[in-house]
């Protein structure tokens, strides 16, 4: 059992030890056994000599067996926390620098000294990551070891430090303060109302050039806001700009937080600005370069690592597919579909299965007549059913005038154009086809359709004409869509 428990804390990673040290940091007798299994060298080495060591305050007074007795007990505890820790399903609680923090304070009531150059290392790893939220503290603990050696003309430079430090701190949480209330502003009004918080943040990265956190932090939420903003095509070059100033700076500072310093921020910080990157293709109608960072995206919330796996959720399966198929790879959408579903029964989601038929309804449209064995007719009833539950709250992952438009497209491949003229002129999917200019384009196509007569062939190839002049205009994805739909289908129609 000795062998057993060596080897099992052995395999843990140092950021794994150090969080488990953290879980024993008011059991001084389990953090003696785990000093113990860190210093000696031998797998299986002997039960008497852990017991001298972890014991060594209490063998002069209290009977060998009973500290063996203990000794076992301690060793059992210490063999089911191992059960569970290096198991890739646990996620760290405490960043990987906050870990060392402790161990270097639990250090300092055995080994002032050893504490002392833990501290100094990880002081020089803060300020070389901008980790202005552990600064003071280290550095106060820096002192009060120097207090403690009577070192007092050391601790001159270490206060200067600790001042400017606290005043990074200090400004690194009025940034933080400042984008709570970006999101607040872009949520009622639009991120063009933020222009002073933007400039506050601008002003501290200017203040602070030599710590590149400041910066960054500043680039990230301008490109962030403005991305999501209704006006973010008119702002093309400006995001560009944000977000290659922001890669720059993080390819050359890839551990430095943004707004939150918490567990695997670097993990996630990468997987967010991916995000960003993607939103931006797609913003530009840029599909393939959309699905190539979306692929990559998807590698990592389908990995092993249950910090990021946790971003694997119904927004990014509905992202996936979304790149799948504007990039015409429609049986890897239909297997993404597939996943969707086995996630989301195995999340008991059971009402919200119908999404992933209406995403099938959208591929059997764009892909008709190679059907891929769907059923049309049972897909039409679940986009009526869909509709339905839109009418009562249209907060879903579809909108209600994007299933409209689905509803109007599946009615024309079904021959009904009288059908689909009504939802066509319904006021939300004219106003949602009006704002992307392509109502118009829609109302001819189905009149050429209904009325059928002699010159329909030449009429359907002036609106095939009229459509691709307006390919080249494209300045939305949605505008794309419906663009390469209405060509698609009039291929079929143009004998």
């Amino acid at each position: 059992m000795n062998k057993y428990v060596y080897e099992s804390y052995s395999k843990l990673r140092e950021t794994e030890k150090a969080e488990f040290i953290g879980r024993f940091k008011n059991s001084p007798t389990v953090i003696k056994f785990i000093q113990f299994l860190d210093k000696n060298k031998a797998p299986d080495f002997k039960t008497r000599s852990a017991i001298e060591i972890i014991y060594a305050t209490e063998k002069e007074r209290v009977a060998y067996p009973t500290l063996e007795n203990r000794f076992f007990k301690l060793r059992k505890k210490l063999i089911d926390e191992l059960a569970g820790s290096g198991n890739t399903d646990n996620v760290p609680v405490y960043p990987e620098e906050e870990l060392q923090f402790s161990k270097a304070k639990q250090l300092i009531s055995e080994n002032k000294e050893a504490a002392f150059r833990q501290l100094q290392e990880l002081e020089r790893i803060c300020w070389e990551r901008n980790i202005f939220e552990l600064l003071p503290a280290i550095i106060d603990h820096l002192i009060f070891c120097n207090q403690s050696f009577n070192r007092l003309s050391a601790n001159k430079p270490l206060y200067e430090r600790m001042e400017k430090a606290i005043g990074l701190l200090r400004d690194i949480n009025i940034c933080v303060m400042t984008t709570r209330k970006i999101y607040e502003i872009n949520f009622t009004k639009g991120v063009k109302h933020a222009v002073n918080e933007l400039g506050l943040m601008r002003k501290y990265a200017a203040k602070h050039k030599e710590f590149s956190r400041f910066l960054m932090c500043y680039h990230h939420v301008s490109a962030y806001y403005k991305l999501g903003s209704a006006d973010s095509s008119q702002e093309s070059q400006v995001i560009s700009r944000h977000l290659n100033a922001y890669k720059k700076l993080q390819a050359k500072h890839p551990m430095v937080p943004l707004m939150s310093y918490k567990v695997n921020y670097v993990q996630q910080q990468h997987l967010h600005f991916n995000q960003m990157t993607m939103s931006y293709h797609f913003s530009k109608c840029e599909f393939e370069e959309t699905y190539q960072v979306m692929k990559e995206v998807w590698s990592m919330i389908n990995g092993e690592r249950p910090d990021v796996k946790m971003y694997k959720t119904e927004s990014s399966f509905y992202n996936m597919i979304t790149a799948q198929c504007m990039t015409q790879r429609y049986r890897e959408a239909l297997n993404t579909i597939d996943d969707f579903i086995a996630y989301l029964k195995s999340n008991h989601q059971l009402d919200k299965l119908i999404i992933p038929n209406v995403l099938k309804a959208r591929i059997y449209v764009d892909v008709y007549p190679h059907a891929y064995r769907m059923d049309l007719q049972y897909l039409f009833t679940q986009v009526e059913i869909y509709l339905k539950i839109l009418k009562k709250q249209d907060n879903m992952m579809i909108s209600y005038d994007q299933t409209l438009i689905l509803k109007m497209k599946m009615l024309i491949l079904q021959g009904d154009f009288l059908k689909a003229t009504g939802v066509l002129n319904d006021p939300i999917s004219k106003s949602y086809l009006e704002n992307l200019g392509m109502y118009q384009a829609f109302c001819e196509l189905i009149r050429i359709l209904k009325e059928n007569s002699t010159h329909k062939q030449k009429e359907l190839v002036v609106l095939n004409k009229q459509i691709q002049a307006l390919k080249h205009k494209v300045d939305s994805p949605a505008q794309y869509m419906h663009i390469f739909w209405l060509l698609h289908y009039l291929k079929l129609v143009q004998v």
